[in-house]
């Protein structure tokens, strides 16, 4: 059981090491290159299982089990805020603010861990569906171009980070 939590924690750590670097890539040393008076967060969901099953020639369902019920969220520079939400709440603000994920799907990375590999799979995510009571989160899913889908039919514990978006202060639980 130790061992299995230090993998979560250290795959968690290399998540946000990896988030940091796309970041820091894609706006430059300096950040983001909007200001926003509200913080971005990145958003951060844990399965014990899951798998990822075509649904046409264009887009697949991403299954996770044994979901978290809570999805950890921290901004970028320079608030550094981290906390956690609940899986229902993070799903019900799906379509809320400006830059709702409903109007422009998020990106994300899947991070698979299998006991000697790690895989990962660049997904765009949309039309989440959560079940509280089975612990399932399903989402409708395209891959990007250089991600190989096939790959990932079923896996082990995985770990999903979610792109960025402004989170009010209903959000935040203020």
């Amino acid at each position: 059981m130790k061992n299995l939590t230090l993998v979560g924690l250290f795959s968690i750590l290399s998540l946000l090491v990896m988030v940091l670097t796309f970041t820091t890539t894609i706006y430059g040393q300096e950040g983001n290159s909007t200001v926003s008076e509200e913080p971005k967060f990145f958003f951060i969901q844990h399965a014990n299982s899951g798998g990822i099953s075509e649904i046409n020639s264009t887009v697949y369902s991403l299954e996770l089990n044994n979901v978290s019920d809570k999805t950890i969220m921290f901004s970028d520079r320079p608030e550094r805020i981290v906390k956690s939400m609940s899986t229902l709440d993070f799903i019900g603000n799906w379509s809320v603010g400006e830059d709702s994920y409903a109007i422009d799907s998020p990106n994300a990375v899947l991070v698979v861990d299998e006991s000697e590999k790690q895989d990962t799979a660049i997904l765009k995510l949309f039309k989440p569906v959560y079940d509280m009571d089975k612990k399932t989160l399903k989402y409708a899913t395209t891959p990007d171009n250089a991600t190989s889908i096939e790959l990932l039919k079923e896996f082990g514990q995985g770990t999903i980070v979610i792109d960025q978006k402004v989170c009010s202060n209903k959000c935040l639980g203020l």
